[in-house]
């Protein structure tokens, strides 16, 4: 079945067995037995690279840092295993246990975590002010990160904030449902096709279509991308953009245009396959394309490891809304 679906040459399609799909589907209710970190690769790189490690997670109490390079778990390389492999030995029983050979960039050392597996319901909208202007910070758009959103965007309104930033750097994505009653919550019915916010089509070519009310939240907005945002989080910005209703700072998002569906097998595994393509309002296409920022700023440090001075492309959207000089 594994090789079927690699075979379909989808980069977004997955075969999962029993252990791996349940893993999967506690992650998509924003509930984790694991260590609480993110990690990608890049084309070429033979090690695991952390880009987040959660607030309070055990990872974060072992010492893993962002920017840290995994080598090895339980023993095993981690050069040939794809995403899903590595993440899926990171789940587990809770209160075992998983070793992570670790080679820190900042110090250039070799370090050894053994690192507790715990259930921790993850923290996936944060907020801040800076001066003027409020700040979100989207993680992911799994379970119940509408309704906090949507919370946190009313606590900012009614702390008289006069812009916001949505940040939406490293956010893999998640349910289109829960972006859509983000999207409908901020924006109004206009936009370039009298509020259409996306467009979904089959390869029939049959389409559904996602619409906003009149209903919105009209201020300044600007939302933070980088090549690390995908589907759900770029079209996010590009709907915010494509409103005239938000700048896009940061850097090309990751270009994941295509909508999964989920099977579950009788035996507990599960398939994850593309079934549909998504078109942004002004009917635009992001597979394999990806969005381009208004403000291009590379940023060689991963969002939320630096401190909000240090962070260039947060500081160029703050500076945009007027709230910092």
């Amino acid at each position: 079945m594994a090789g079927m679906v690699e075979n379909l040459g989808d980069m977004w399609s997955h075969y999962w067995d029993p252990e791996a799909f349940a893993a999967f589907n506690e992650v998509r209710q924003n509930n984790v037995m694991s260590i609480g970190i993110d990690v990608k690769r890049n084309a070429g790189d033979q090690e695991m690279q952390v880009v987040r490690v959660n607030p309070g997670s055990s990872a974060e109490k072992a010492g893993l840092q962002p920017d840290d390079l995994i080598t090895e778990i339980d023993g095993r390389s981690v050069a040939d295993m794809t995403i899903e492999e590595f993440t899926g030995m990171l789940y587990g029983e809770e209160y075992t246990t998983v070793e992570l050979t670790v080679s820190r960039v900042s110090d250039n050392t070799q370090r050894t975590f053994e690192i507790l597996r715990e259930t921790v319901a993850r923290e996936v909208v944060s907020t801040k002010i800076f001066g003027s202007a409020g700040y979100v910070r989207i993680e992911n758009f799994n379970n119940r990160v509408d309704t906090e959103c949507i919370e946190a965007v009313n606590q900012l309104i009614a702390a008289d904030v006069k812009g916001i930033v949505f940040d939406v750097r490293n956010n893999p994505g998640g349910s289109l449902d829960v972006m859509i009653k983000i999207l409908d919550y901020l924006l109004d019915d206009g936009g370039p096709a009298n509020g259409t916010l996306i467009t979904l089509r089959n390869r029939d070519g049959e389409e559904r279509a996602y619409t906003s009310d009149a209903s919105c939240v009209k201020m300044p907005m600007a939302v933070l991308i980088n090549g690390e945002s995908y589907s759900a989080a770029e079209f996010f910005a590009a709907c915010m953009r494509e409103y005239d209703w938000a700048v896009l700072v940061g850097e090309k998002t990751g270009g994941k245009g295509y909508a999964q569906e989920t099977f579950r097998l009788d035996d507990g595994s599960g398939l994850y396959l593309s079934t549909k393509e998504y078109f942004t309002p002004s009917g635009g296409r992001l597979a394999g394309v990806g969005l381009l920022p208004d403000f291009e700023i590379e940023e060689k440090e991963h969002a939320g490891s630096l401190e909000p001075e240090q962070d260039k492309q947060l500081q160029k959207a703050l500076q945009h809304l007027g709230a910092i000089s």
